[in-house]
């Protein structure tokens, strides 16, 4: 099966009206998208969107391994960084076609865990605000309280104590549209 982004932009790249626009490139994106995953049922869906998930990866050139449908421990894939020198990460990936909360954070974390995985991505349709995982006033308050200095810029920060990255579907699309300008620009040099 073809990518579905390389499709995208086979039909991108000849309408000159749209491609010059990084706005109406990503409504284009956002409606084919939303049109492939209407047409399909119910029980599709989650499918449909984790082949648009795995074309994502594929797209922007990330090395992904994917799971088995049954006994992958709640991983659907594995995404494999190289970075340079330092040897490559293995990070965990589950796509959730859903809104998603801090309970499937939580579920997430623990496949992680069986996985033996520190690191992870969640790919979803949305978020819940996910404030369990965010450094709060409390945990500052005890790191005072032992003794432990932190500079004033990070108490003032969240800082992210959960290695779970989430990745919204939104976010897919605004990363594909900007590598398609940003093609665009380079050829045409508007």
């Amino acid at each position: 099966m073809v990518n579905i982004f390389f499709k995208i932009e086979e039909k991108l790249f000849f309408d000159e009206e749209i491609i010059f626009d990084e706005i109406k490139i990503r409504k284009f994106i956002f409606d084919f998208l939303e049109k492939m995953l209407v047409e399909k049922s119910d029980s599709e869906k989650p499918f449909c969107f984790e082949e648009i998930v795995y074309d994502f990866f594929e797209y922007m050139n990330i090395s992904l391994i994917k799971t088995k449908k049954s006994r992958d421990f709640g991983i659907d894939g594995i995404i494999k960084l190289k970075l340079d020198f330092l040897g490559s990460i293995d990070v965990g990936l589950q796509i959730k076609y859903k809104l998603i909360d801090s309970n499937d954070i939580d579920i997430f974390l623990s496949a992680l865990k069986n996985s033996e995985l520190q690191l992870g991505v969640v790919v979803c349709r949305d978020a819940r605000r996910l404030d369990n995982y965010k450094l709060n006033s409390k945990l500052k308050a005890i790191l005072f309280s032992r003794g432990i200095e932190l500079k004033e810029k990070l108490i003032k920060e969240n800082v992210d104590i959960n290695p779970v990255f989430i990745m919204k579907f939104e976010e897919i699309i605004n990363i594909v549209a900007l590598q398609m300008r940003n093609f665009v620009k380079a050829v045409y040099k508007k």
